[in-house]
């Protein structure tokens, strides 16, 4: 069998190699990610996603930020398939490291409740807390049966709206409308704090 001869070439004289224009959906089957191009294409996609997930627009602006400083900041390849999966994967990360964050913070901050309380506690605190805790047993005790009983559920026992109103008998709308005007009576009973 005849050999295949060893053809060398240089890499300097080399034609580049085209990729395929198109795919079957007409678009180019990889970009070069241009990051102004990129950051008009896809920070009002990221802002959206960011929105929808956290409580402050202002916040949701920095992480569309942050997204596009990681892009940068990191050695990302000169060619992408998907930018859009790219930076969707990168807030998701980011999303999940400030969540966390979050957590970490607040087990920093809980306090567990060992039946002892510890000596450098404010007495004048305690005794607020406990005329505070009284009120609002009060007011429990003013709310109508069915509306306590819903609201105790979905506090205290952590129960979803769908499984209250499966437990209760109640429609889903009906349990809403339950825990609203628990809310409202509480807080109208505990009076400015």
């Amino acid at each position: 069998m005849p050999s295949k001869p060893d053809v060398r070439v240089n890499p300097a004289e080399a034609e580049p190699i085209d990729a395929p224009e198109a795919d079957a959906g007409g678009m180019e089957a990889r970009q070069k990610p241009d990051a102004a191009a990129l950051y008009a294409a896809e920070a009002p996609r990221l802002h959206r996603f960011f929105r929808r997930r956290t409580a402050c627009p202002d916040e949701a602006q920095d992480l569309v930020q942050e997204t596009f400083t990681r892009v940068i900041g990191h050695d990302v390849p000169t060619t992408l398939r998907n930018p859009s999966g790219y930076l969707t994967r990168i807030a998701q990360n980011l999303l999940r490291d400030r969540a966390k964050v979050a957590r970490r913070r607040s087990a920093d901050l809980h306090f567990s409740y060992e039946g002892d309380l510890p000596s450098s506690t404010d007495p004048v605190h305690l005794l607020e807390v406990r005329n505070m805790l009284d009120w609002l047993e009060a007011a429990m005790l003013e709310l109508p049966v069915t509306t306590r009983e819903v609201f105790m559920a979905h506090r205290i026992e952590g129960l979803t709206y769908a499984e209250i109103a499966g437990r209760s008998g109640l429609t889903i709308k009906q349990v809403e409308k339950a825990i609203a005007r628990a809310l409202v009576e509480l807080d109208r009973a505990l009076g400015p704090r």
